[in-house]
């Protein structure tokens, strides 16, 4: 169980078609439930959300706009100007349309990762293995399906590649410069002035949805690719001919990188407000730390732990296979080691990328596991490579992480049919496809034969069953009924948020509505609300099931919610014991009696 794979060529068992079909499946998938209130994200989708909602009512592509004074360039504008023309500046102001282009964007980086996947196998020598030519080309095809595959159920790629606030931009045009190279490294890297052009070009986009701290990984990357795959020598051999033109090639892009995102500052009428909110306060105070740069670095949960095993926790129910994929890559180091064998250049490339990325974001002082999304397709391309080298160990503990996963959706599930007393609040289909889909990793773990296969399906399986099990409180169970969305247009409603902009999702969920926020740090438990009424006449009010939510006031009109940031007093057995109260809440509008 602990060794590789290596029995019948791979070749010969490849149903190319079959995974070409899956991955494009599994792609169409993440629009399931896309405009819904409770997808996996970052909870700063909303305070951009709101930037972007407000910048757009002000009429102006610049300055950016927000509803508070210390939160308004934290983010460079295409991010913002993004989401004003997908939402038709407030004309069409849905979730979906926000969320839209970062999936467009996702599925632009898993066929450059298919692509790239399938020519590098197509193209090495050992890719034929005995087959046929016919057998190697299907066995390239599906290895370059099974690379999508796993890029769509890394958990990252999920959470930050389908809402607003998303990390897919950057990524698309950073990765994109990476996947080039390894395309055809030899003719990009000899380029004098072409390449190096557009590579800034794309830079600098990336830039201007993230940061113009990106240019540092990226050029560290494009200076260890023209060293290590240009000029065909180590790393630390800087004597050598063509070095100086090297550097100069890797400073002209990233010279364009940042002349591009500079734009910013020519085109924003308070460029003094971009210098002080973006450049120092949201930047270079991540570069400072009160405990000292090296407390901060062995310690805590911002260490260079947290950057060393941030590919593995990226990809979360494929952890042990990204694991695995490193182990095997070692282990095929100690082989050539003393022999003319070497790697393709497309992998050469995705490992420094892959190693650049995680080097410079060691340096800050605010490390997060975030910073390393850019490089997850790389990982993706080299995990593919090494698919029938990875020991069979390894997918034996992805199908058991990700069975695990499957029977925490199924309690979930539990939840909301406690909850609501309805046992058909999910459709049979969900328990069919819950049970059959633990059943089958489960038998992946015995059978040898459905190991690989299983595993490459059952990351993605554990993230569709929890788009699954939330979906109908995303539905009218999450919904006022639209009599009261209508009363409610230009009204003032209070409503709980315990989260920087947690208030603006309810923009979506009362579109019309003036919405007014009140800090509730859990908001089942809010006491104060009669004290609310003194300011408008319409309150939010959550509860835990069978709570009323106040004691002299009149529901209008209730809906179901998915609970977020639980008590920690609860605990996390809470979770198993009682996941009715746990998982879900009711959320009441509430007006005050008659006098």
């Amino acid at each position: 169980m602990t060794s590789p794979d290596e029995t019948t060529p791979p070749a010969r068992r490849s149903f190319h078609r079959v995974w070409m079909g899956l991955a494009i499946a599994v792609a169409l998938a993440y629009l399931f439930g896309l405009g819904g209130d409770h997808i996996p994200r970052n909870g700063d989708e909303l305070v951009y959300a709101n930037i972007a909602r407000l910048t757009a009512a002000s009429g102006h592509w610049l300055p950016l706009q927000s509803a508070w004074d210390f939160m308004r360039n934290t983010k460079p504008p295409l991010l913002f100007w993004q989401a004003m023309v997908a939402g038709g500046w407030g004309e069409h102001w849905t979730l979906l349309r926000l969320r839209l282009p970062s999936v467009a964007y996702t599925w632009g980086i898993t066929l450059m990762v298919a692509l790239l996947a399938w020519k590098t196998v197509r193209n090495a020598p050992q890719a034929a293995g005995g087959a046929t030519p016919a057998q190697g080309r299907q066995h390239a095809l599906a290895m370059g399906a099974i690379a999508a595959l796993v890029y769509l159920s890394f958990f990252t790629t999920y959470r930050y590649g389908r809402p607003y606030l998303t990390s897919a931009p950057e990524t698309f045009w950073l990765f994109g410069v990476f996947f080039a190279i390894a395309w055809s490294p030899a003719r990009l890297l000899a380029s004098r002035w072409k390449f190096p052009l557009i590579a800034g070009m794309a830079i600098g986009i990336g830039c201007l949805y993230k940061s113009f701290v990106m240019v540092a990984p990226v050029g560290f990357a494009l200076a260890l690719c023209y060293q290590a795959v240009g000029a065909q020598v180590a790393p630390w051999k800087l004597f050598r001919p063509g070095i100086v033109g090297d550097g100069v090639r890797v400073g002209v892009i990233c010279m364009l990188g940042l002349a591009v995102f500079g734009l910013w500052f020519a085109l924003d009428p308070q460029p003094g407000e971009v210098w002080r909110e973006f450049v120092v306060g949201e930047n270079a105070g991540k570069m400072n730390s009160s405990k000292g740069y090296f407390k901060t670095a062995f310690s805590g949960g911002s260490s260079i732990l947290t950057i060393l095993t941030g590919y593995f926790s990226n990809a979360l129910f494929l952890l042990p296979l990204a694991v695995g994929c490193f182990v095997a890559a070692w282990r095929g180091y100690r082989q050539r080691k003393g022999t003319a064998q070497t790697i393709t250049d497309a992998e050469k490339i995705m490992w420094l990328w892959l190693l650049a990325l995680a080097l410079v974001f060691m340096l800050p002082t605010q490390r997060s596991t975030r910073y390393l999304i850019p490089a997850m397709p790389a990982l993706a391309v080299v995990m593919a490579l090494y698919w029938h080298r990875i020991g069979r160990i390894w997918f034996s503990l992805t199908l058991l992480v990700c069975m695990t996963g499957l029977l925490a959706m199924g309690l979930i599930g539990y939840g909301a049919v406690k909850a609501t007393q309805d046992p058909w609040v999910l459709s049979p289909l969900f328990w069919v496809f819950v049970a059959g889909a633990a059943m089958a990793c489960l038998a992946g773990v015995f059978k040898k034969s459905w190991t690989r296969p299983l595993a490459a399906l059952a990351g993605f399986a554990v993230v569709f069953a929890l788009a699954w099990v939330t979906h109908p409180f995303n539905g009218s169970l999450g919904r006022f009924k639209p009599e009261t969305t209508a009363l409610l247009a230009g009204q003032t409603v209070q409503v709980p948020s315990n989260f920087n902009g947690h208030f603006e999702r309810y923009a979506f969920i009362i579109p019309g509505a003036k919405i007014k926020d009140y800090f509730a740090a859990q908001p089942v438990d809010f006491a104060e609300v009669e004290s609310l009424f003194k300011s408008s006449r319409y309150v939010l009010v959550q509860r835990r099931i069978g709570q009323a939510p106040c004691v002299r006031c009149r529901i209008i009109d209730e809906r179901w919610d998915i609970r977020s940031r639980q008590d920690e007093n609860d605990g996390f057995m809470a979770a198993f014991k009682t996941p009715e109260t746990y998982w879900y809440a009711r959320e009441y509008l509430v007006e005050p009696l008659a006098p």
